[in-house]
């Protein structure tokens, strides 16, 4: 008998998926400590590449052991669209992005249903990258801020990036961790610790569109689930320490943020009050309008429409697909996907997720913004399951989803 261990796929592809959200989590960090982040940042292609590689690598793997076939051969077909396309144009426009992400990522909504025991974990991977994440725009707004005072100066605000591209980005990122932390059954220091800083990295931020849907996601959740409801409740009863926990550690946070933290001497506009970011979207909307024409039926892969759109996931989906390729999207997806026919507790946070991203794409896209788009399809994959027309599956989910003895 053989000496060596023997290292199974079904064993290292949820602990690979791990540390994929992980590194995902600090995948732009490298440009936090540089201010030419702000004026024209390109990741360079051979990290496009690699993320697109290590995502399809991902897809494959879920699609083979699902026996997902129908969907291993859509998002083939996508992949090799979009390839076509940049191959034609000689460059990668939104609508060509739009589809590859789709291709390289829609297997993800396969997780929910194969590691259904291990979204507990995948969650609270998520919480706490979101933390250190927070711990990240703590150091951009005090140790190194002054690397960054000419772009705030720009732009008349100080928003944090963090390690997640732009502003908006990272306030979906934490607001979508927020979701989950209540459900991952932490320890109350860590659990607080967490919420204080996923609370900070969320408020500088600034990002009102994260708050927005925060605000009705949480509505939606104790109009829908009794669990949920009981969670709030509790809040105020068993887990009130945890809450002024959290809300000292925050305290704690926040005046090491005005301590530490850069005198701006410029104007700051209030961001709770200026709407000039939302007469901007309502301009870039009213301009998409104006140039709709036949072409909407097939994918924009010219970028005509590409600059009216990146603020709105339904006009991202519309364009890059156009009415043509959504159409065929959808009879794919309602042949090959149905809602879940028994209600996990173990899905229910994420499906708030989903409704997180749905809500938030009216201001903000989902699916171009890295990681935040791998969030969105697992989260589909909480409200949808996987239901072939042929085979067997269904039962196959079944089994590789059943916790191991």
């Amino acid at each position: 008998m053989s000496k060596f261990p023997v290292f199974r796929v079904s064993s290292i592809a949820p602990a690979f998926m791990v540390l994929w959200l992980i590194l995902s989590a600090f995948y732009y960090v490298d440009h936090l400590f540089s201010p030419s982040f702000y004026f024209g940042y390109d990741e360079g292609v051979f990290h496009k590449v690699l993320k697109y590689i290590v995502c399809f690598s991902l897809g494959f793997y879920l699609c083979i052991t699902a026996r997902a076939y129908g969907l291993l051969f859509f998002s083939g077909l996508l992949v090799l669209v979009a390839s076509f396309f940049v191959i034609n144009s000689g460059s990668l426009e939104i609508a060509t992005l739009s589809m590859m992400i789709t291709g390289v990522m829609l297997p993800f909504a396969l997780i929910p249903a194969l590691w259904t025991d291990r979204l507990l974990l995948i969650g609270r991977v998520v919480v706490l990258c979101g933390a250190v994440v927070g711990i990240f725009s703590i150091i951009e707004l005090t140790i190194i801020s002054s690397r960054f005072e000419s772009y705030w100066n720009s732009t008349q605000s100080i928003r944090s990036i963090s390690t997640l591209f732009n502003p908006n980005n990272l306030g979906l990122y934490v607001g979508a961790a927020l979701l989950l932390l209540p459900y991952m059954q932490l320890k109350t220091l860590t659990s607080s610790l967490c919420g204080a800083l996923l609370i900070f990295a969320l408020v500088v931020s600034g990002s009102r569109t994260a708050w927005v849907a925060l605000i009705v996601v949480f509505v939606y959740a104790l109009l829908v689930s009794a669990d949920a409801r009981k969670l709030f409740f509790s809040m105020f009863h068993k887990k009130m320490p945890q809450l002024i926990l959290t809300g000292v550690a925050f305290a704690i946070i926040y005046v090491i943020y005005l301590v530490f933290g850069a005198t701006p001497n410029f104007e700051i506009a209030h961001r709770g009050t200026d709407l000039y970011t939302a007469s901007v979207r309502l301009g870039n909307l009213q301009s998409f309008i104006d140039l709709v024409d036949v072409g909407l039926f097939l994918p924009d892969t010219q970028g005509v429409r590409a600059n009216f759109i990146q603020d709105n996931f339904y006009l991202v989906v519309l364009n890059s697909f156009g009415i043509l390729g959504l159409f065929l999207f959808l009879i794919f997806f309602m042949t090959y996907f149905s809602f879940w026919s028994k209600s996990k507790p173990e899905l229910f946070p994420w499906k708030l997720i989903f409704v997180f991203y749905m809500v938030s794409g009216l201001s903000g896209s989902q699916l171009n913004s890295f990681p935040n788009n791998q969030l969105f399809f697992i989260s589909i994959g909480a409200v949808w399951i996987y239901r072939p027309i042929f085979g067997r599956s269904q039962a196959r989910l079944a089994h590789v989803s059943a916790p191991s003895s």
